[in-house]
């Protein structure tokens, strides 16, 4: 792990210079690379272990395609590949589409049977100030929709977030049972930067998330890198 943050150190000090040189066009290509201990996700751990999630994005004065992944180093190697469109509005709401890859046949077997390998879900992002509402649902292939919902609100000193769902957000990983609807993301975040040098400052994120439903506990921390 330590390798991984010389070599996180050495992207995002390049990331910096970038940056100064930056073209100030419209339409903008970025990308980014962010380090977590774990990849915690609205109440879910996804894999094992240390995780790496490279971010490729073009954004056009609203609008923005992108691709992020993620690889978990741990014994258990979850992966993902997603593509994603989101455009904001003027009044701070945003519509996502996003298609999560999770491995097979990206375009299933003979172009066939795509929906076993992609999960899609729309989303709406509204911020009302330090306040953020958000909602999603999932959809798959011979499954029910997943509903996923959250309120956050930014104290400054830390991020709270209480977030609720049902399906794969409260299913015992265990037992396999539950999946009704249920508090499923209680967390606390804090956005920070430790200064490196006059010219660079290390950007980590760190916190905690509790998802009642299925009674597991995460504290987890990130740097983040991009261009």
């Amino acid at each position: 792990m330590n390798l991984a943050l010389c070599a996180a150190a050495m992207f995002g000090a390049m990331s910096v210079s970038a940056q100064e040189e930056k073209s100030p066009c419209e339409t903008q290509c970025n990308v980014g690379l962010e380090i977590k201990s774990s990849e915690i996700w609205r109440g879910l751990q996804i894999g094992s272990g240390p995780a790496f999630k490279p971010m490729f994005a073009i954004n056009a004065g609203s609008f923005s395609i992108g691709a992020e992944g993620t690889m978990c180093t741990g014994e258990d190697l979850g992966f993902e590949s997603n593509i994603y469109a989101k455009y904001r509005f003027p009044f701070d709401l945003t519509l996502e589409l996003i298609d999560y890859y999770a491995g097979g046949n990206w375009l299933g077997v003979n172009f066939d049977n795509i929906a076993k390998t992609h999960t899609i879900e729309p989303a709406i992002r509204y911020n009302y100030g330090k306040l953020q509402f958000y909602i999603a649902l999932n959809f798959m292939e011979n499954k029910e929709v997943d509903f996923y919902g959250h309120l956050a609100y930014d104290f400054d000193i830390f991020k709270v977030t209480l977030g609720g769902g049902d399906g794969i957000y409260t299913t015992s990983p265990v037992w396999g049972n539950g999946g009704d609807f249920a508090i499923c993301n209680i967390g606390l975040e804090k956005e920070t930067a430790i200064q490196i040098n006059d010219r660079f400052a290390l950007p980590i994120t760190g916190g905690v998330a509790l998802n009642p439903a299925i009674e597991r506990f995460y504290a987890y921390a990130a740097i983040k890198f991009a261009k």
